[in-house]
């Protein structure tokens, strides 16, 4: 029997209706390909099996009322290849249900207090302010290592207490530890890779666990190991798989949304140009660039019983992909939602998810690109991209690998 990876592979442009997810095409610009499925097809099973769901009003229905699981009905997850247990995201609070997921979220939630995110901002505005500096004085800097990559791993490795040696490994093995969101359609080299990063990461943070214990601090995994609630405190094994899937999530995706924010502004001198007279307009600008390009094109429900949407009945266990970046240019939402315009004041978009799995880190995203975006547009007068040497990264996410620019 074919593996899900020759599966996939076997499927033509056609097959996926022209949006088809190996296709280079689509990676550069899946956008086209989104607006025609919507129009013509917005409930549609795709060959391998999930529904892809594209209008913004069907996928707020999933989030809001559906019947769903993040896992069949016997308990597994077709998404998924556990690959290792130790740091595996089987376990992750995103990847549970009901009592349990609230029981995670209700714990981990304690280490996001305002207080510790408004201590934050001075150090993200250093942060941006080393790296623009340093990319003006010397003509040019890439985009993702120097601002995207720079300064969300930073901020992540100070709140941790990652020493900065550490950082570039961290890194590393963040970028290839997301693609077991999507592991079981992955060949065998790159999921030998997926383990590798789980198991270094999970042998760091049980280390860094036993280290704080003994001496706790003011950084994240000590809030994590203080945690409690009614008497209920997370495991050991909790305590590393929780740290390991909260910075996966949050910190590859703020790469895509500083990155991808950043390049929809080098391609948009006007808007640039707006948000640089006005930095009132920043929360707008970033929400826009949220809605625009997000870094996630979609998410993932399973449905616990049969179900209604579009016309068309989806059979219980029906993997339901919510096509975030279809619903977020839904004409029937946002007026031209092919213009990217910071100052469209409607950008009620869906990057952050829906329902009781909303992003958790939502915060901390917004304020790291609201001051790497509302600082680049500032001081960047006349930025033009190297196109040749722009790049995807290996990443699960839509997040660029390489985006050079000289100034």
């Amino acid at each position: 029997m074919p593996s899900l990876l020759e599966q996939l592979a076997s499927f033509t442009d056609e097959d996926w209706s022209g949006a088809n997810p190996l296709s280079p095409e689509f990676r550069d610009n899946p956008y086209p390909a989104l607006k025609t499925l919507r129009e013509n097809d917005p409930v549609n099973q795709t060959p391998i099996g999930p529904w892809r769901i594209c209008r913004y009003d069907d996928i707020g229905q999933v989030f809001k009322h559906a019947p769903t699981s993040m896992t069949l009905s016997d308990g597994t997850n077709p998404n998924f290849d556990p690959l290792d247990r130790r740091g595996s995201f089987l376990e992750f609070m995103l990847n549970r249900d009901g009592d349990e997921h609230m029981r995670l979220r209700r714990l981990v939630v304690k280490a996001f207090t305002r207080r510790a995110l408004e201590n934050m901002q001075h150090e993200i505005d250093q942060a941006v302010d080393d790296a623009l500096t340093k990319g003006l004085a010397d003509g040019g800097m890439d985009i993702i290592d120097d601002l995207a990559l720079y300064v969300p791993s930073q901020m992540i490795c100070r709140i941790i207490g990652i020493p900065e040696a550490d950082r570039l490994q961290f890194t590393a093995w963040t970028a290839a530890r997301t693609n077991a969101f999507f592991a079981a359609f992955l060949p065998e080299e790159v999921k030998l890779q997926v383990r590798q990063a789980g198991e270094g990461m999970a042998d760091y943070f049980e280390a860094l666990v036993e280290e704080r214990r003994k001496n706790l601090g003011e950084d994240l995994l000590s809030e994590l190991i203080r945690a409690e609630e009614d008497g209920d405190r997370l495991s050991g094994d909790e305590l590393v798989v929780q740290a390991i899937g909260l910075l996966v999530a949050g910190f590859e995706t703020t790469i895509g949304l500083i990155g991808n924010g950043v390049r929809n502004l080098i391609y948009h001198p006007e808007q640039r140009e707006k948000l640089a007279a006005d930095r009132s307009l920043v929360e707008e600008a970033v929400e826009e660039c949220l809605r625009y390009d997000a870094p996630i094109l979609f998410n993932w429900r399973i449905l616990t019983e049969d179900y209604e949407l579009g016309g068309k009945t989806l059979p219980k266990d029906s993997v339901l992909w919510l096509m975030l970046g279809a619903g977020n240019r839904d004409p029937e939402k946002f007026d031209k939602p092919d213009e990217f315009d910071i100052t469209r004041g409607d950008a009620q978009h869906l990057a952050f998810g829906g329902g009781e799995h909303f992003c958790l880190g939502h915060q901390l995203a917004r304020m790291e690109a609201r001051s790497a975006l509302g600082e680049f547009a500032r001081r960047a007068t006349n930025p033009s991209v190297v196109e040749d040497q722009v790049a995807w990264s290996a990443s699960f996410f839509r997040v660029l690998g390489s985006l050079p620019v000289t100034f």
